[in-house]
């Protein structure tokens, strides 16, 4: 019996070869997106699920709000009192374990070779609170001596190549090549997993840091603390606690700093389990990841990457239904037929149940092949490292399973429930159509079409937000101006004198200047008034290095001497939020931690975004500090960009022997803002194009349907007179029908999600009507060509031979 079905199967297959072959091809290509898609949400939840003390290990995250009754924010840092005082007085905690590194880079050097190198400061209980697996080398001393470190396995092999490195020594690059540092090695740990939070190169005690940094602020958080709990903890009633400790320990400090700063935050702890924090980093707002947590996602990508696989597999199973729908109907008189010799309705069913699942088994086949082919580019896309064996993993192959068993249903008991109720009278004397012209195949185009509008208009939206903040005007000139930065200096006027001199007389290498990061924002007194303004230490060449303008005023200048220390530079944003009619000479005050006098305002630069275009252009004063200007720009001959490079590069190494400089172009820095953006632009384009080719195999699925339906009808209507062009107006005018209502349906709900997604920017494109409109042209168009060219095809039948075929 079963072998009997078989061959029927395979014939019918294989006499409608194009239009199985359109169907494997649909289903496969969705099915593999689904699988991506799995692989990806399985990876990213993975982290951190290998360490043993799971679920008790939390890390514990600081909410600090500023203001009485505002919004507190929350980010995954402590300071260095917090462990050791919860540890002593939350009989709860039974360990902990502070963290202090993830964009903590120097040079390290041993066996003659120097690498750039991330490091991690730890406490020595690091191996009992993390399952990290030590190779070689003591657990409990590991990491006892101020003067010890243990190495992962990559860093070991990188250094001597070899594991036997215990008693070997480790020296750091200090400034103008020193060897500072001396460290013995007293381990090597196995490397970290790749989803591990916790990415490091080297472990040090977290008294070596403490020698140089003993911090007993409880106001500061700026590394991570780990605590294990007692498996019956009360996580609520441990997090008053912690309140309870900081309350009686901090009360001077908060005290203080009310008095002497005005300074005076609402703090509270919580806990976050540490399962939990890859999907939810809590970086700080100004940036901070020294507590070792430098890869965390967002949750929101993976579930739109699952849903928008999910979408293109329904589509390819509506494909297949409509595609089936309209290619049995030419097989209702052998339905009829078997039904008059006896066949049930669920013998029929089975069999086209059956040519469904060997349909759809070629599908996963070849899904699975896509999968293994596409793998690389779309690691590259996701910047994953996924490899193909984690398919085979006995809960995906479950999953799947289930996924095909679906599959088979959606694609094969529809089609099989309508043919195998064909009564054998309708079939035989008049061909059966189905009720209300496929209203079902129909809605499920709709369905299509409404996803694929949706795609076409966030790509549209994407890509154009992505050209405006690629092209948009920064207040400053980006290109051909390298940045770097000092990397060790006991002296910074000493480093900063060797490379202007050096760099002077180098003819490709245009102006050199000095400057710091961008910092936080910080009270400033202008006359009665206190404004948030942020700070930054720059020299005389900042403003001619990127091209920022002038509006009032002068350049800072060391010809005139007191702007050392007492001239600053305010922008538009301070001038206007302070109020200053003219601005020119007033004073100001800055936060006493960097400048003791008032500053004389000397110069008012034109607005410039100093950081992406989703942050608002705030209030700042850039003022000199020589002592603390460790960022290098250069800007460069723009024809010879690789000889200046070279010519940098080569300077650098004179200043600083054993360290590789380490650089980026402004411009692409500031495009680096944006990788997450530009990666999902991508991804979404690339499904775009999928949904976009699956909604025209969807269209000429129904299409077939109808044409085949109305034979006679069409054979009819060219007796009377009809051309072919009215008869494909005919056609067209019913399928155009849920084109257009997918339209009405999906612009708004597209205009709506980007407008949403729009709103992480400040500075943004607006939404324009031509976008819904091309969706839309695009949409109709591609239901106009399918339709046109089935119509036409039928059409231009010899109406004998339609009226025949009946």
């Amino acid at each position: 019996m079963l072998q009997n079905y078989l061959k029927i199967a395979f014939r019918h297959l294989w006499q409608n070869r194009l239009y199985s072959v359109i169907n494997v091809v649909g289903l496969a290509v969705g099915i593999t997106c689904l699988l991506l898609a799995i692989l990806y949400l399985k990876d990213e939840r993975s982290y951190d699920r290998f360490h043993e003390k799971n679920p008790n290990l939390y890390r514990i995250t600081t909410t600090v709000t500023e203001t009485r009754g505002g919004t507190g924010e929350t980010n995954g840092g402590t300071g260095q009192v917090q462990g050791p005082a919860f540890k002593a007085e939350v009989p709860e905690v039974q360990n902990y374990v502070r963290v202090m590194g993830g964009d903590i880079q120097g040079m390290f050097v041993a066996n003659h070779k120097s690498f750039v190198l991330h490091p991690f400061f730890v406490d020595s209980t690091f191996f009992n609170v993390f399952s990290f697996r030590l190779l070689s080398g003591n657990l409990k001393t590991a990491l006892r001596g101020a003067g010890t470190v243990v190495i992962t396995e990559r860093t070991a092999r990188k250094l001597f190549n070899s594991l036997d490195v215990i008693g070997k020594t480790l020296l750091e690059d200090g400034p103008s090549g020193k060897r500072v540092g001396a460290s013995i090695i007293t381990g090597v740990v196995q490397d970290p997993p790749k989803n591990s939070s916790l990415q490091f190169d080297l472990l040090f005690p977290f008294r070596f840091m403490q020698v140089s940094f003993d911090d007993t602020s409880w106001l500061n958080s700026y590394l991570s603390t780990f605590v294990v709990l007692h498996p019956q903890a009360d996580r609520d009633l441990v997090v008053r606690k912690f309140s309870t400790v900081y309350a009686v320990h901090a009360r001077q400090q908060v005290a203080e700093n009310r008095k002497n700063y005005g300074f005076d935050p609402a703090i509270r702890y919580g806990l976050q389990p540490i399962t939990d924090i890859h999907l939810n980093p809590l970086y700080h707002s100004e940036g901070n990841r020294e507590g070792g947590i430098t890869n965390g996602s967002n949750p929101v990508f993976s579930y739109l990457f699952l849903g928008i696989s999910a979408f293109i597999l329904l589509m390819a199973s509506i494909n297949f239904i409509n595609i089936s729908l309209a290619n049995s109907l030419k097989r209702t008189k052998e339905i009829g037929i078997r039904k008059l010799t006896g066949s049930s309705s669920q013998r029929i069913m089975a069999q086209f149940l059956g040519e469904s699942a060997l349909l759809c088994l070629g599908a996963f086949g070849v899904a699975i092949l896509l999968a293994q082919l596409t793998l690389p580019v779309f690691n590259q896309l996701a910047g994953k490292a996924i490899v193909f064996r984690e398919i085979l993993d006995g809960e995906l192959l479950l999953y799947f399973i289930i996924l095909l068993i679906f599959n088979i249903l959606v694609t094969g008991l529809y089609p099989a429930l309508v043919l195998s109720n064909f009564k054998p009278t309708d079939v035989l004397y008049n061909k059966p159509r189905l009720s209300g012209r496929s209203w079902l195949g129909q809605t499920l185009v709709m369905l299509q079409f409404a996803l694929s509008v949706f795609l076409v208009i966030a790509t549209t939206v994407f890509y154009h937000q992505m050209d405006y903040v690629r092209t948009k005007d920064l207040g400053y000139d980006p290109y051909q101006v390298i940045g770097t930065y000092i990397p060790f200096s006991n002296d910074l006027k000493v480093d900063q004198a060797f490379l202007r001199t050096e760099l002077a007389g180098e003819p490709l290498i245009r102006t050199v200047s000095f400057s710091s990061d961008l910092g936080g924002s910080y009270e400033t007194r202008v006359g009665n008034r206190k404004i948030e303004s942020r700070y930054q230490y720059i020299d005389e060449n900042y403003l001619p290095v990127l091209g920022i303008r002038l509006k009032a005023g002068r350049n800072l200048s060391p010809a005139f001497v007191s702007d050392k220390t007492e001239a600053v530079l305010v922008n538009e944003t301070f001038v206007k939020t302070a109020g200053l009619e003219k601005p020119i000479g007033k004073t100001i005050r800055l936060h006493e931690n960097f400048s003791q006098k008032p500053l004389t305002i000397v110069g008012v630069v034109k607005d410039f975004h100093a950081s992406s275009l989703r942050e608002r252009i705030r209030p700042m004063a850039l003022f000199m500090r020589e002592d603390q200007s460790s960022g290098i720009l250069v800007k460069i001959d723009k024809n010879r960009q690789k000889e200046a490079l070279a010519v940098l590069k080569n300077v650098y190494r004179k200043a600083y022997p054993s360290f590789e400089m380490d650089y980026g172009f402004q411009d692409e820095l500031n495009a680096k803002a944006y990788e997450l953006e530009q990666k999902w632009q991508r991804i979404i384009s690339y499904a775009t194009l999928l949904a976009t080719l699956i909604c025209g195999l969807g269209v000429f699925g129904l299409a077939k349907l109808a044409t085949q339906q109305r034979t006679r009808e069409i054979g009819v209507r060219k007796v009377l007179g009809a051309t072919v062009l009215d008869i494909v107006a005919l056609l067209s005018k019913d399928f155009l029908k849920p084109v257009l209502v997918a339209i009405a349906v999906a612009s708004p709900v597209a205009g709506w999600a980007m407008s949403r997604w729009l709103q992480s920017f400040v500075y943004r494109v607006e939404i324009q009507g031509w976008m819904f409109a091309l969706a839309g042209l695009l949409a109709i168009g591609i239901t106009l060509l399918t339709v046109s060219l089935q119509s036409a095809k039928t059409a231009l039948m010899n109406p004998v031979e339609s009226l025949r075929s009946e």
